[in-house]
């Protein structure tokens, strides 16, 4: 038994130079027939490459200019709403100002570059259309080489679009001080893949955007100086709350820019727990960005100061054993601070300790 197979056509071939060129002609009649069609795609795509820009440009822009907190109409909203803010100075501005266009010029470059991208790839597509080449099977490689890149480089685009959404959402810029989980320190680079920190020892730190999990402004609009001390139990509670009190007065006192970056007045809510060798007690004051380090490191010096002339004891470590608790009141003699921080030196350059004018006799 014989069984007939039927096989596929295949396209005539030319054997002839006639029927090459009856092929030729077909083939220009219809790129001049796509001419047209191209010509419009082109501008088209040229419009919605100037459209694209200008919206762009537009967001970006109002991204750099921003809500400056100097502006009154923000100030008053601001005001409103019960939160105090600083007035504003010349380095707070210009970080502000330097923030803002990094974050705008990170933004517009991103977006620039995937219009492109998508405009391109538009044309091409196009064009290879209108030369009759089929670009189905190019687009189902494309797809299997895009889909193998993704997982070869998920991490890589894990980073860069957490970049973008954080550069968004402006959840910190250049001059926070940040805590990003692994690390902590001032932001000195915002990337679209990687975040740059100098950390307190120096230590500069890349981390991948991607691996950032949860940030810790601690330098956004406003901070707040926290000062914890705990007394012993005898201890009486308004006399050391009060004491804690004007030892922000006495920090503001002494030092000038010390006043000028407190915003509120202090407070001491009470006792904010109860331990079984010490009482707890906790100082708030809302103070400038990234000023509450020196402002509690003033305000310590000082309370250490008011607690010795009025007789107020801190509490005694549980591990510390008492041998006579009727010692006599101590006198402090710390030599006066200057603003300056000049400090004395040998012959030899080395520094001294300073000096005590108030010697024990």
């Amino acid at each position: 038994m014989i069984f007939l197979t039927a096989s596929a056509t295949p396209e005539p071939v030319p054997t002839s130079s006639a029927e090459a060129q009856e092929l030729i002609d077909g083939w220009i009649s219809n790129l001049e027939g796509g001419a047209l069609a191209m010509l419009v795609v082109t501008v088209l795509l040229l419009l919605a490459w100037f459209v694209g820009r200008g919206l762009i440009k537009g967001v970006t822009k109002g991204i750099e200019r921003g809500t400056p907190f100097q502006d009154a109409r923000t100030r008053r909203a601001l005001k409103k709403a019960r939160i105090p803010m600083p007035e504003p100075d010349t380095m707070e501005l210009r970080l502000e100002t330097e923030r803002r266009s990094q974050r705008a010029h990170t933004l517009k470059r991103v977006m620039t570059s995937a219009l492109a991208v998508v405009l391109i790839a538009t044309f091409v597509m196009t064009l290879l259309t209108v030369l009759g080449i089929p670009v189905s099977g190019m687009l189902a490689s494309a797809g299997i080489v895009g889909v193998a890149l993704g997982f070869g480089a998920q991490s890589l685009v894990k980073d860069v679009l957490t970049g973008v959404f954080m550069l968004i959402e402006d959840q910190y810029g250049v001059g926070d001080v940040v805590d990003l989980g692994e690390a902590s320190g001032a932001v000195e680079e915002v990337g679209i893949r990687s975040t740059r920190l100098r950390s307190l020892d120096g230590t500069v730190w890349y981390i991948p955007n991607g691996e950032i999990t949860r940030v810790g402004n601690m330098t956004r609009l406003w901070s707040r100086a926290l000062v914890e001390a705990r007394f012993a139990y005898d201890t009486d509670i308004e006399a050391a709350r009060q004491a804690m009190l004007d030892a922000v007065e006495a920090a503001k006192g002494a030092s000038d820019q010390v006043a000028a970056n407190v915003l509120s007045e202090p407070e001491v809510a009470g006792v904010e727990s109860l331990e079984y060798n010490a009482v707890m007690l906790r100082l708030l004051v809302q103070v400038n960005p990234s000023t509450q380090w020196d402002i509690m490191r003033e305000i310590r010096r000082q309370l250490r100061t008011i607690l010795a002339e009025r007789g107020i004891e801190l509490a005694v470590p549980g591990e510390a054993m008492m041998v006579d608790s009727k010692a006599p009141s101590r006198v402090l003699h710390d030599s006066a601070r200057t603003d300056s921080g000049d400090q004395p030196t040998d012959a030899d350059g080395r520094p001294l300790p300073p000096p005590n004018d108030a010697a024990d006799d």
